[in-house]
């Protein structure tokens, strides 16, 4: 029997949230089906690949997408990316931003100014945009590892990565 941390019986304790709230009751509505889980996929997939596309443009080194969602519960994909300078990584940020509003309507989360990390967290998408020395110190394709890499339509390899 578990206790919780005032020392009473942790059965007691749903017990009394139970007999206050009431029972949480699903139902098969609740559920997504399959293939609307997989056409949220898809269309998350279409969005990372387009976000992934515009930091190339604006000249992003070592363009990583990576499939996440079987590993974490808060977003589908992460896209990583390598910037020489804080304003190539404002420049990044901002295009990508200017993007996801105009063409997706959607709004970032996460940092506003250039950092050596900078984040921006879309909900289904997050975009990581390092400094080398950064991105080679936080590693999050090799702490993601057994994420899916996704194939992009252009060449992402750096030059500069080992």
């Amino acid at each position: 029997m578990w206790q919780n941390v005032n020392g009473g019986d942790t059965d007691e304790m749903f017990d009394e949230l139970f007999q206050k709230y009431g029972k949480v009751v699903y139902s098969d509505s609740d559920r997504k089906r399959p293939t609307a889980e997989a056409d949220d996929d898809a269309e998350s997939l279409s969005f990372a690949v387009a976000l992934a596309k515009v930091a190339n443009e604006v000249k992003a080194a070592d363009i990583r997408v990576l499939f996440v969602k079987p590993l974490v519960y808060w977003t589908r994909f992460f896209i990583i990316v390598t910037a020489f300078s804080r304003p190539q990584v404002d420049a990044i940020g901002s295009r990508i931003r200017d993007i996801a509003e105009k063409q997706f309507n959607k709004n970032a989360a996460g940092d506003t100014k250039p950092n050596s990390w900078t984040l921006l967290d879309f909900g289904d998408v997050v975009v990581h945009i390092f400094l080398p020395q950064q991105r080679a110190f936080y590693n999050l394709e090799e702490f993601y590892g057994n994420a899916t890499p996704i194939e992009l339509p252009f060449d992402t390899q750096s030059p500069f990565r080992k």
